[in-house]
């Protein structure tokens, strides 16, 4: 699903931004404690996306079950949001709908004590799945890059991600974390409302934790917006179907089609560009005022002095 329309304002979180520009490696600390509280930077994550690459025919059904797969967009006859598979050599692009990642018992865990992921809706010691931020073996390792040549050459700066959905059991949340001592960020949660954008530059690769809290077959819906050089912006929607846990049934997964309303792009951006405007506008007038006193207070004091000298 991709669309043309004039182009919006939009948000820049320059913490994220930077997050991914350094290519954060963090997870939950159940298997971060074993990880400096500054992470290096992880070397898959230095990659290269080059304009020669292939995309697979509609209608290749494709189980992911371990490795590396990013979501990004291919300039072709239409900007399309799809799914980079680097788990065959050479990588190939892949429609969404064509693909299931399979995300088996490896991938659980136990959230460790305290509040800190409270926001995931589980509880301490209750167990999860999560597709991670630094690859686990056999576990599929899912991020999204902005690389692609096509890409880079159209758009203007970046591209935008917003949260369009969630269908399946529990609550999913996506966030990211430096190292395993650092506060989560959070990117996108079932449970709360809205689209939950963020921003991401051109030419950069980043990984997050994608936490489920129940086994069974989940469908995230994602929006992708372009703004493009001509001035106007595209996108594109999609569906990432995932079948968590080891008794997830692939053939169902394959077969489930989105069903549940996408959430639509908040107008909002305009109404906080225009309240900053308003401030900055405010500043402005304030700052002119103040420096309209001070004149006539010079003014006046320069005038007593030269009254006063006879």
């Amino acid at each position: 699903m991709s669309t043309h329309h004039p182009r919006a304002s939009r948000r820049r979180l320059p913490a994220l931004a930077l997050t991914a520009a350094l290519g954060a490696t963090g997870l939950i600390p159940v298997i971060a404690h074993a990880q400096a509280a500054v992470a290096p930077i992880d070397p898959a994550l230095s990659q290269v996306v080059t304009a020669d690459e292939q995309v697979a025919p509609v209608g290749t059904p494709t189980v992911i079950d371990a490795g590396h797969v990013d979501l990004g967009v291919l300039n072709g006859p239409d900007f399309e949001l799809l799914a980079r598979d680097d788990t065959v050599v050479p990588p190939v692009w892949r429609h969404l709908d064509d693909v299931v990642l399979h995300v088996s018992d490896a991938a659980s865990q136990q959230l460790p004590e305290g509040d800190q992921f409270a926001f995931t809706g589980a509880a301490p010691g209750d167990r999860v799945w999560v597709v991670p931020q630094t690859e686990v073996p056999g576990v599929p390792w899912l991020g999204w890059n902005t690389q692609s040549p096509e890409l880079i050459s159209a758009a203007d700066r970046g591209v935008t991600f917003e949260f369009a959905g969630h269908s399946g059991p529990g609550q999913f949340t996506l966030f990211l974390q430096n190292g395993g001592f650092e506060a989560p960020q959070q990117l996108w949660n079932s449970s709360a409302e809205g689209t939950q954008p963020f921003w991401a530059e051109l030419n950069t690769h980043t990984h997050a934790n994608w936490v489920f809290t129940e086994p069974g077959t989940h469908q995230v819906a994602l929006r992708v917006k372009i703004p493009l050089n001509d001035g106007t912006e595209v996108s594109s929607t999609q569906v990432v179907t995932l079948a968590i846990g080891d008794g997830a049934d692939l053939t169902e997964a394959q077969n489930t089609e989105w069903s549940a309303p996408l959430r639509e792009t908040e107008d909002t951006e305009t109404a906080e560009a225009a309240g900053e405007s308003s401030l900055f506008s405010t500043w402005w007038i304030l700052a002119a005022g103040i420096a309209v006193c001070a004149i006539i207070a010079v003014a006046g004091v320069a005038t007593t002095r030269k009254g006063g000298r006879k």
